[in-house]
């Protein structure tokens, strides 16, 4: 006997779905996956490229400091005085002492001098150099060039080998001049090794194996290395050349964050440089890729982990989904119908249904919190609808509401800074608190009650037609406390004072009582 075939299930609407979001989620991860490596990759080299602005800030700031000290140093009297006066004893005697007291507040000096246009030091920081030359011949050619053309700014010639200690120095110089002659020229060296040392020290977080590198930008010589046996020596690497050449001729081909391989350790390395212009150097910063690119990594791993994990939870999620739905959709109506029942009680206990305006409640609540002085007056009016039962036997329950409606509308439109109250059944009460005690501010409250009066005043409009409807109307002002017993004394002047022609209505300042 043969076995009839199963047939296969169909998958339901809610499985389609968790099928379609599951795959618009494992698209979402890729996508996510590959925007964020690629935006924290480039964060990483931007925060590279900062760096490295920030380490060739410092090196600048130093040499700028290392200017701005012997510029400080030129501009004494003595300097120039013994410039003109070489063999006088006491010029000598004056800049030689002026010249030690200077340099002993130099940190790291090398050498501190004065030294006439043929470069005879004539005092020193140490005095066992004086009646040196410093230059001769072509070299002194050049540094006369160099001084002439920076006219009477500072020279700055590098950061060389100290020939008489063999430590790296920034040599500056600057020309004195005797009018527009020149007439000698004064001369610092300070150490920079120290600093150059102290600024591959700063550890940088994420970049503990970063380094860098210092080379004058012309000749490809170290300025400063890792190793100092470096310092000096050409750099032979190519991508190093290349940048600097990029450099010389403006091209501008070698920008932003370059990969290459050490050739010693095997390992990957982002490199960026900075082009301290002013002064032909060039700083290259280098940082392993592992370091510059972990957090990339790891936020790749992350989201790997996390991706997997959603996906689990979506499936978790749709199968609860459809039960959960329909408990949601239940308690969702029962939270509609509690939250209509609140308003509605809301509603009917603080506002008049027919009219829409406040009621006696609200009335009684308001008036014991308005706050009252001598420069915030309280305005107090009634509007009583006059036979309002007659008008309602006459004509129908229909009538009276039409004209209670219109009633209601018309003061809210008359007193736009007032709150309105349904007191009674023919009863409306206006409150208004005035922000000054001024004629104007009570004109201003008397012209909207005879706005409203006018208005009221014309024939309105019911089922069966139109009547003319009259009100009785009183007002009073205080600056003192005020209760509920004002709406007796407004009745009593309403009903005192009878039908109000228009303009015509009974005012009482309580406060002169």
């Amino acid at each position: 006997m043969a076995t009839k075939k199963r047939k296969p299930k169909k998958l339901s609407p809610i499985t389609w779905i968790l099928i379609g979001v599951l795959a618009v989620m494992a698209i979402l991860i890729t996508f996510m996956t590959v925007s964020v490596s690629r935006i924290t990759a480039k964060n990483a080299q931007s925060n590279m490229q900062t760096v490295a602005a920030e380490r060739a800030k410092v090196i600048e700031d130093y040499v700028i400091w290392a200017e701005d000290t012997l510029t400080n140093f030129s501009h004494a009297s003595d300097v120039k005085n013994l410039l003109l006066n070489p063999n006088d004893t006491e010029a000598k005697n004056q800049a030689q002492k002026y010249t030690s007291d200077f340099a002993s507040k130099i940190g790291d000096l090398e050498g501190l001098y004065i030294a006439d246009w043929n470069s005879k030091t004539l005092t020193h920081s140490n005095p066992e150099t004086v009646g040196t030359i410093i230059r001769e011949g072509e070299r002194l050619d050049q540094l006369h060039n160099a001084l002439l053309a920076a006219g009477d700014d500072t020279y700055t010639a590098g950061i060389l080998i100290s020939p008489s200690s063999g430590k790296q120095v920034v040599a500056i110089y600057r020309c004195i001049y005797n009018g527009s002659e020149p007439i000698g020229f004064v001369g610092l060296a300070v150490q920079s090794e120290k600093t150059l040392s102290d600024l591959a020290d700063m550890q940088i977080s994420g970049l503990e194996n970063a380094s860098y590198l210092l080379l004058n930008t012309e000749d490809n010589v170290y300025i400063y290395a890792p190793d100092p046996s470096m310092v000096g020596q050409v750099c032979e690497f190519p991508d190093v050349q290349n940048v600097n050449a990029s450099i010389i001729s403006g091209s501008g081909e070698y920008k932003g964050v370059g990969e290459f391989k050490d050739d010693y350790t095997g390992t990957m390395m982002l490199s960026t440089y900075v082009y301290l212009d002013e002064y032909g150097w060039t700083l290259l910063f280098n940082a392993p890729s592992s370091e510059v690119y972990s957090m990339r990594n790891q936020l790749q791993i992350f989201i790997l982990i996390f991706g997997v994990l959603i996906l689990l939870l979506v499936g978790i999620f749709g199968i609860i989904n459809a039960h959960q739905e329909n408990v949601n959709r239940k308690l969702g109506l029962q939270v509609q119908k509690n939250a209509a029942t609140e308003e509605s009680l809301q509603t009917a206990m603080f506002q008049d249904i027919l009219t829409e305006v406040l009621n006696r409640v609200s009335f009684s609540v308001d008036i014991e919190n308005i706050q009252t002085d001598i420069d915030h007056p309280c305005y107090c009016i009634m509007f009583d609808i006059s036979e309002l039962a007659a008008i309602n036997m006459q004509f129908g329950n229909d009538a009276g509401d039409a004209v209670l409606t219109r009633t209601a509308q018309v003061l809210k439109e008359s007193f736009p800074d007032g709150k309105i109250y349904r007191t009674g059944d023919d009863e409306f009460v206006i409150t208004i608190l005035k922000n000054d005690n001024s004629p104007f501010a009570h004109n201003q409250v008397v012209n909207e009650i005879i706005k409203a009066q006018s208005e009221l005043m014309k024939k309105q409009d019911i089922p069966d037609g139109q009547i003319d409807v009259a009100y009785k109307i009183a007002s009073v002002r205080t600056a003192d406390e005020l209760n509920t017993t004002v709406i007796a004394v407004l009745k009593d002047m309403a009903k005192n004072n009878g039908i109000c022609p228009i303009g015509q209505f009974p005012f009482l300042d309580l406060d002169s009582m």
